[in-house]
């Protein structure tokens, strides 16, 4: 059998969960003082306008912390200009902020895998966390919803790093669930980081099975998540 590759389906959830550390977080009230700031997303007849509260982006956003701190030297000080971000992606960072939930909502894996290089890239491991939480209930359910696209699963190498929780969770997903068959037909294209995690997890198979013999996610999805800071 051949996956489903590329139009992924659908992501069921069964409801958000809060971030795995968010008990460690400071109180949420402490981070709504009166010091707002304006962040600009996107550019052109794209651009989207976000008037938020500056210490729970910083608490929530290692990258977005920095360029607030930096922005007290250029012209428009209390303007945060994000030219190159999606403003879908952060309206999404946005409401998970004030909520500390994903919104309850059907999302593809490119649009799951999209949102998750968003979170990386803006240094939100609480958001991260939340996402490959919603990802694994999915897969656990449903190994193919994961695309075995080239073009998806080649941006998202191209958009990580080597150490990506994203990387490891498609990867491992791909390993122990496609066939030695769709390998050899699909993988030719895949990016070489993966293809050499595909082709060590299947030395270990079951000789003569087709599929490993231990399912990938009979754990939990803490070994994914990213440590958050306390």
């Amino acid at each position: 059998m051949v996956w489903s590759r590329g139009v992924a389906r659908p992501l069921k959830r069964k409801g958000s969960s809060l971030s795995p550390s968010a008990s460690k977080k400071r109180p949420f009230d402490r981070l709504l003082h009166k010091s707002m700031i304006t962040i600009r997303v996107g550019s052109g007849f794209n651009e989207e306008t976000f008037v938020m509260h500056k210490e729970l982006v910083a608490h929530h956003s290692t990258k977005l912390a920095r360029m607030m701190n930096d922005i007290i030297k250029v012209e428009n000080p209390g303007i945060l200009e994000l030219p190159d971000f999606v403003p879908a992606d952060f309206q999404i960072f946005e409401a998970w902020l004030y909520r500390q939930q994903l919104e309850d909502e059907d999302r593809t894996f490119l649009s799951s895998a999209s949102l998750c290089i968003f979170a990386e890239e803006v240094g939100s491991s609480g958001l991260m966390n939340a996402i490959l939480e919603a990802m694994g209930q999915t897969v656990r359910d449903d190994p193919e919803w994961v695309s075995t696209d080239s073009q998806v699963l080649n941006m998202i190498w191209d958009n990580t790093l080597l150490g990506s929780p994203l990387r490891t969770l498609v990867a491992d997903v791909l390993a122990f669930e496609m066939t030695a068959e769709d390998f050899c037909q699909q993988g030719r294209k895949f990016p070489v980081d993966l293809t050499i995690r595909i082709l060590e997890a299947m030395k270990r198979r079951v000789p003569g099975r087709m599929k490993n013999e231990v399912a990938p996610f009979d754990f939990s999805m803490e070994h994914y998540y990213v440590k958050e800071a306390e």
